[in-house]
């Protein structure tokens, strides 16, 4: 099995790296640099043994995956696949044979957290909260709001850099009708959202929301899913998951390493393009996934600036 890694940004070197120390055979490319041609050419080669994970930026993703596709590839496609409803569209085209050995890179299904929510379920949610926020100056050393993919209006904005947040609320509530999207953006950067609030409901009475942002001053990632008999609150930054019935509280501290979290989904992604069977029940397969796809595209397409605020971005 041969395995490709287009995309040279952190991300990119992250997955390249990962596969290295799962042992599989590798080449990396950067995209600005790469002979497409020639590597379209080597995965068909590979007649049907070739898997390429695709973490280029969002907005150069579409013809790439349909082409490696075409050759005979599993994918594994960095989030969000795409920000189009008619892009996400031409993704679920593809065959099925396609879509069951691909992934895409939700990693956040396989934090301990998480797992945990989703053993001790909740029954009868009404209400849910989600929230992550981060000055995104702070992300990463030298880091230039401006130069990176994030300030484009075509791909770009916290909706999207973000939206694990809406993977999760769908893993946990499962899907609802999104109601709204409210977003703030700069003045500098037109239509390139810099906080969003989505909201979501069913007729049976959830209700859910999302808020997600590049300016809070320090980091924020919590939530809240709230049921007639039990409720679970989470916290991200302090590893707390906390459990609440009419009888009992109890609170644990679970810890992880983050880079664990992209080397498992990585492991399950080899099992998949490999003919094996994945150790997570809940791995982003892109043929069990499109409800989520559809609804990040659908968030990003629909929203509704409703002001703008000179943030410390530039």
């Amino acid at each position: 099995m041969k395995y490709f890694v287009i995309g040279s940004g952190s991300i990119g070197h992250r997955h390249a790296k990962n596969l290295k120390i799962l042992g599989a055979n590798i080449t990396h490319y950067s995209w600005r640099k790469i002979n497409l041609e020639k590597v379209l050419k080597d995965i068909r080669a590979c007649n049907g043994k070739a898997a390429v994970v695709i973490a280029t930026a969002t907005n150069v993703r579409l013809s790439l995956i349909l082409q490696c596709a075409a050759a005979g590839a599993a994918l594994y496609i960095e989030k969000p696949i795409a920000f189009r409803l008619s892009d996400v569209s031409k993704i679920y085209a593809l065959p099925n044979e396609i879509l069951k050995r691909s992934v895409a890179g939700f990693m956040m299904r396989y934090h301990p957290i998480f797992q945990r929510v989703l053993k001790d379920k909740v029954d009868h949610i009404f209400r849910a909260s989600f929230e992550i926020g981060h000055d995104v100056n702070q992300w990463r050393q030298n880091y230039i709001f401006s130069e990176n993919y994030a300030s484009d209006r075509l791909g770009g904005g916290v909706l999207l850099d973000l939206c694990h947040e809406i993977d999760i609320a769908f893993l946990v509530c499962g899907p609802a009708k999104l109601v709204s999207v409210r977003s703030i953006q700069h003045p500098d950067f037109d239509e390139v959202d810099i906080a969003s609030t989505l909201d979501f409901s069913d007729e049976k009475g959830l209700n859910y929301r999302i808020a997600m942002d590049y300016i809070s001053p320090k980091l924020i990632r919590r939530g809240s899913i709230i049921g007639t008999d039990l409720q679970i609150d989470y916290d991200l930054v302090h590893n707390k998951f906390i459990k609440t019935s009419k009888e009992s509280y109890k609170e644990n501290v679970l810890d992880y390493e983050r880079n664990q979290l992209f080397l498992d989904l990585m492991f399950d992604f080899m099992c998949l393009a490999e003919g094996r069977n994945a150790i997570n029940p809940y791995i982003p397969r892109l043929d069990r996934i499109r409800d989520v796809c559809n609804v990040i595209a659908s968030a990003w397409e629909t929203r509704e600036f409703t002001g703008k605020l000179r943030a410390n971005l530039k």
